[in-house]
């Protein structure tokens, strides 16, 4: 047995043993526990036709006339999952290394902040850009973080749905202007359309069953206010290979053109002011979205920033933030209430009610 052994290591065999070790170590993790799981597909959705994408259309709780393709197939957007996490010092690392080709993610880029229970946590809107969906756990509870970059529109959802915990993928399609999300099952006809601006199922069998999301409190600020107000933050790495990509700030044109409206929305803002492409920061106070135009509140602003409201009937403190030409808001006190941002006219197709308060129209003059 001995000289077997030696006469084994000594022809070389054992490497080639070794390397099909690898190889069917390799197969098992990225093909077949992948396909077992139900995360690798073919591609599905032809970027034009709704029934292309063969998401479950029925029961469909909203206008299915509004209901349209977005010009990519499903999940052509690759959802992050738990992903890697990494704290300020190095993600500074990170930018001297890629300092030649422009760095990585920087003070002035803007992060979707997130607290909870005390955990913090950034997930930068040039790494939300190429995913637009996180599934992620912060201070022990699911959420998902979601960004929809031509309707400007950031939320942060919990991720439970009744004794279920959803993970949810880009679905490819468009309500009204919103991207839509879908919760992951291994057979299509399980799945479901979410649409994140109405916190609910719209369509399939979650949508049969009235299922809602439960909107979170955060905050869209630049990466440098962030860590210099959480220094033991961590923040999302994102996809090492996809590097280069977040330096591409390919919605720049789009956002900075106010005739440019990339899905239709019913009904449109048809006001001047504020314009169709405000951004906008919405509460939800007793169960009601509240819309303050942020450049207004910028403009009322106190010495120190900050902006004191009665909103919902609440006395709420907002934090206005002016970093070179971005302005953003954030809402201090009280702590728990829970947050969008949009472009107006986006939020304004899917809740027209909300913009007939006496409170917007004094923000809105």
């Amino acid at each position: 047995m001995r000289q077997m052994v030696v006469n084994f290591f000594s022809s070389g065999r054992w490497i080639i043993f070794l390397v099909a070790a690898i190889t069917v170590g390799l197969v098992v993790k990225k093909i077949v526990l992948p396909l077992i799981h139900g995360e690798v597909r073919p591609l599905v959705g032809d970027g034009v036709h709704v029934a292309s994408y063969q998401f479950p259309l029925k029961p469909c709780l909203v206008n299915r006339k509004l209901l349209i393709a977005g010009g990519n197939y499903k999940d052509a957007l690759a959802a992050l999952n738990h992903p890697y996490t990494i704290r300020p010092p190095q993600v500074s690392k990170i930018n001297a290394g890629l300092a030649d080709s422009g760095g990585y993610i920087q003070g002035p880029d803007r992060v979707i902040g997130v607290v909870i229970h005390g955990q913090a946590r950034a997930y930068p809107i040039p790494i939300m850009n190429w995913h637009a969906v996180v599934n992620d756990r912060l201070g022990g509870e699911p959420i998902a973080v979601y960004w929809d970059a031509f309707s400007s529109c950031a939320m942060v959802l919990s991720r439970k749905t009744g004794s279920t915990t959803q993970r949810f993928g880009y679905s490819g399609l468009v309500y009204n202007g919103n991207l839509l999300i879908y919760n992951r099952e291994r057979t299509n006809a399980k799945e479901s359309l979410w649409c994140p601006m109405l916190c609910r199922a719209i369509t399939g069998p979650a949508a049969a069953k009235k299922s809602r999301l439960k909107p979170l409190p955060f905050a869209i600020v630049t990466w440098h206010k962030w860590k210099s107000m959480f220094p033991k933050t961590t923040m999302i790495e994102g996809v090492p290979r996809l590097f280069p990509a977040y330096r591409k700030d390919v919605y720049h044109s789009y956002d900075h053109d106010p005739t440019d409206f990339h899905y239709p929305v019913t009904p449109a803002w048809r006001q001047s002011k504020p314009p169709a492409k405000a951004q906008i920061i919405i509460l939800r106070i007793r169960h009601h979205w509240y819309p303050l135009p942020i450049a207004k509140l910028a403009s009322i602003k106190n010495a120190a920033g900050v902006v004191h409201l009665r909103v919902g009937g609440e006395n709420v403190v907002i934090q206005c933030w002016q970093d070179l030409a971005l302005q953003t808001a954030s809402v201090i006190a009280p702590a728990n209430v829970p947050t969008a941002y949009s472009f107006l006219y986006v939020w304004y197709g899917q809740h027209p009610s909300e913009f007939n308060t006496p409170l917007w129209r004094a923000l809105a003059r």
